[in-house]
């Protein structure tokens, strides 16, 4: 199937040379009255404290660069703020917003019933993914996701009134993962998912054990949009085993084909048989910051790894000895995409990940912006 796949990343930048300490508290909003063990830490990395009984709470090590501050507890608004490590504040106060209780009745009477027996494998899938990885995730607390479908609207919408607790046993991480948003439309085939991951590393006395784990991040993140990204920052693209080609998807009411068994949307895709240079869909904002900007479509092949044998095996007309084939869509192509030295980016509901990207780019091959990558073996 051809589906299209809408990620949201965070803006951050991963040089720990220089690091500082934040210091805040958390209260329940338009009051003083302390919130104790609520979660405080740096989205998509290791980073993170609970409050004290006092509301307080202190993040020792503050790396350099652009992180996103999740504060959650059950009962209350989650609450985001981006902090820079450059203009960290003297003391920093959290007002958290309690959930209105009328509010949550409305909202849990307008959910299917018996919505994880129906809905729960293919939230599963979406989410966690359908990759090799996947098979060894397992989500805890499944009781916390509640599902709404719209027959007018043909969508499927998730949220969960607590983070989600997901057990990786293939890369070695505990995830907990507030989900902010998943939006599915059968019409379309887009998906959309939006969250704030915290990730700890699971314990093992094992040395095997552990090797297997690096093993298997490194195969994990060999080939990913993050590798992508990181190489495109370094311009590094060719390099690094990465080509890209333009593809024009004209609109052409008369004209239908068949790709992967699914019509696109009344289009022909023709592909440009002229590989690109970084340089052409990215360039420097500033001395931390790349830009990526393109028109029309992205193919990005990488040369250094077949496609897997499960995507292969779920996508029709794949051949077993074709590269790794991504795509990627930029809806509005006047707007700027930010990307950071570790791979971090910027892009909402402004990039569209499909082809491979849309079924590797789950929950089960997520790794850390702290992850030291490799050079890989040309």
């Amino acid at each position: 199937m051809r589906v299209l796949l809408l990620i949201l990343g965070c803006l951050f930048f991963g040089n720990i040379a220089a690091q500082k300490k934040l210091l805040g508290k958390v209260v329940v909003a338009g009051t003083v009255t302390p919130i104790p063990a609520a979660s405080i830490y740096l989205s998509n990395t290791s980073v993170g404290t609970v409050s004290k009984e006092d509301g307080s709470f202190s993040i020792e090590n503050f790396p350099e660069g652009r992180y996103d501050l999740v504060v959650t507890i059950l009962g209350y608004i989650t609450y985001t703020i981006e902090l820079n490590a450059g203009k960290i504040p003297q003391f920093l106060t959290i007002p958290l917003q309690p959930k209105a209780q009328e509010l949550q009745e409305v909202i849990v009477q307008g959910y299917e019933k018996n919505g994880w027996k129906k809905w729960g494998d293919f939230f599963m899938e979406s989410l966690i993914g359908k990759t090799p990885n996947a098979r060894q995730c397992i989500l805890l607390n499944k009781e916390v996701v509640r599902f709404r479908f719209s027959k007018k609207l043909n969508t499927l919408t998730a949220t969960a009134n607590e983070p989600l607790l997901i057990r990786n046993r293939a890369l070695g991480y505990e995830l907990k993962y507030d989900l902010s948003a998943f939006e599915y439309n059968f019409k379309t085939n887009i998906f959309y998912y939006q969250g704030f991951p915290l990730f700890t590393e699971i314990e093992s006395g094992s040395k095997r054990r552990n090797k297997n784990w690096e093993r298997n991040r490194q195969e994990t993140f060999q080939g990913s949009l993050l590798h992508f990204m990181r190489s495109l920052y370094r311009n590094q693209l060719v390099q690094d085993g990465f080509e890209l080609r333009k593809i024009i998807r004209k609109k052409e009411p008369n004209t239908r084909v068949s790709l992967n068994g699914v019509h696109p949307p009344m289009g022909v895709d023709i592909l440009v048989n002229t590989p690109l240079s970084g340089d052409s869909i990215a360039f420097a904002i500033d001395s931390v910051t790349a830009g990526l900007q393109f028109s029309d479509y992205l193919q990005v092949v990488y040369l250094h790894k077949k496609i897997p044998e499960q995507y292969r095996l779920q996508t029709r007309g794949v051949s077993a000895d074709q590269p790794i084939t991504a795509e990627l869509h930029m809806p509005d192509a006047t707007k700027i995409i930010a990307v950071l030295a570790n791979g971090s980016y910027f892009m909402g509901r402004d990039l569209l990940a499909m082809a491979y990207w849309a079924w590797s780019e789950k929950l089960s091959n997520l790794l850390p912006l702290d992850y030291k990558d490799f050079n890989p073996k040309k």
